[in-house]
């Protein structure tokens, strides 16, 4: 297609074909890890679990509570159990658009911190962040001697399943990363691992240590910073909203009787958007 004739040409490919330089992320749709029956959680799903959490709102206080005084105890017997080691994970995303994200792990074996890190994770989403940060917990987790239990604290229980994912989505190179050493770590036999949900809001433990060592890194720049899949789709989003919010305001667009909603505060609602995923088999 000619230049001029490309420039008037508009849609969804022609949108791909203007951004996909954009995208740094590398990846594996035949990922020896990814072949079906071979997979982390094919193998080895009992010995990968996952104690999600989600907070009782209409006894929001004592939710909370209780689950504070079951991580204290989950500390506790940690910290007694030598073979053990637990992790608190947490990432950060600038405020500036012109700096990169950061993530980071804290490795504790009966009470101390043995290893600590952090790392630039580049132009990600919130999600990528916290996986990056899982990743790199786990994969030193498994290069530590005499370990049969690992328990990661993050306040992502979602980027916590998508690090024993393979199949192909944003961050994948961090997953195939866990899986593989994973998969080399449970051959021994007899080892686990375990992902908590611990909410940033509780201020709690390991997660909360992590959240202050993220803090402590000064903002950093970069002039061809790596991107994800996710945060070119998080752009294209906000660009399409934005523009869709600057078309509304033309009556001609909107229609006449169109009926503006407001919100408690008085002013109008603003259109936004949601992501419905239909249940499997229904088409």
């Amino acid at each position: 297609m000619a230049p001029a004739l490309r420039d008037k040409v508009h849609g969804t490919i022609m949108e791909i074909e203007n951004h996909y330089h954009e995208l740094t992320e590398v990846f594996e749709p035949c990922a020896p890890e990814n072949r079906p029956g071979f997979r982390l959680m094919d193998r080895f799903a009992a010995q990968v679990s996952f104690n999600d959490f989600k907070i009782n709102m209409e006894n929001e206080v004592l939710s909370v509570t209780n689950r504070k005084i079951e991580l204290d105890a989950l500390i506790d017997e940690l910290k007694d159990d030598e073979p053990a080691v637990y992790c608190g994970t947490d990432a950060s995303l600038p405020a500036n658009i012109r700096h990169q994200a950061a993530s980071v792990y804290l490795i504790y074996r009966q009470g101390d911190v043995v290893h600590r890190a952090r790392y630039i994770a580049s132009r990600v989403t919130a999600p990528d962040a916290e996986l990056y940060a899982i990743r790199a917990a786990i994969v030193k987790a498994c290069s530590l001697p005499d370990v049969n239990n690992i328990t990661l604290f993050t306040d992502s229980i979602a980027s916590a399943r998508r690090a024993v994912n393979p199949s192909v989505h944003s961050g994948q190179g961090h997953s195939l990363a866990v899986c593989r050493a994973l998969e080399q770590w449970f051959a021994n036999g007899g080892r686990s691992v375990t992902f908590v949900m611990v909410h940033s809001r509780f201020e709690w433990g390991p997660h909360h240590e992590a959240h202050e060592f993220v803090r402590g890194l000064p903002p950093v720049g970069g002039r061809r910073m790596a991107t994800s899949l996710d945060n070119l789709r998080m752009k294209a989003t906000a660009t399409c909203l934005d523009s869709w919010s600057t078309m509304f305001q033309n009556k001609k667009y909107r229609g006449h009787n169109f009926l503006l909603l407001q919100n408690l505060d008085g002013g109008i609602v603003q259109l936004t958007y949601e992501v419905f995923t239909l249940p499997h088999g229904f088409l």
